[in-house]
């Protein structure tokens, strides 16, 4: 797991409390003994402050981090069934396929890197949104790979654009077909 940066570990607490509400998130924090008091933080960016320093932005053994991350899970399973999974698991593959044993990515193949990279963030944002799926992508991946993700986050989020635009236009001529005959 890559190491989240305080703005991403805002970002994900912020679209957890969006998918529970923050009174419920706090709830099943409070329940999992993630928190350390029962008071219920202001905003939802306060709570990530808090979570930040317990769980050491996930990297700390902590209730917190397994709470954050169980939820986390949680949100993207009402989304992504067990046909999406297959489809997400093959396009990982071809990340893993750019990735050296210790997981770094092989300067040689950055251009195919970059390419499935962006394939995997069309297809989870297809699901959720692009923020959901980027944040997905850094939680999934080696430290290796979000330093990579994060130097062409614009590439990729370009890239899928432009195949949502091919598709858009598909779309149109599909429709445009069906009214015409």
């Amino acid at each position: 797991m890559a190491q989240l940066t305080i703005k991403e570990f805002d970002d994900l607490i912020a679209k957890l409390v969006d998918h529970f509400t923050l009174a419920r998130f706090h709830e099943r924090l409070l329940k999992a003994n993630a928190l350390v008091s029962r008071k219920r933080p202001p905003s939802a960016q306060a709570l990530a402050g808090q979570l930040y320093q317990l769980s050491a932005g996930l990297r700390r053994d902590h209730p917190a981090r397994y709470t954050v991350e169980i939820l986390w899970q949680d949100m993207l399973s009402t989304r992504v069934s067990e046909e999406h999974g297959k489809t997400l698991e093959t396009l990982a593959e071809r990340i893993n396929g750019c990735l050296t044993e210790r997981l770094e990515v092989i300067p040689e193949k950055e251009a195919e890197l970059l390419a499935a990279l962006g394939a995997y963030h069309q297809a989870v944002a297809a699901l959720t949104d692009d923020q959901v799926a980027y944040l997905e992508m850094l939680l999934r991946t080696s430290a290796s790979v979000a330093q990579f993700l994060r130097e062409h986050r614009g590439e990729i989020v370009t890239e899928k654009s432009a195949k949502e635009d091919v598709q858009s236009e598909t779309e149109n001529v599909k429709h445009e077909g069906r009214t015409d005959g």
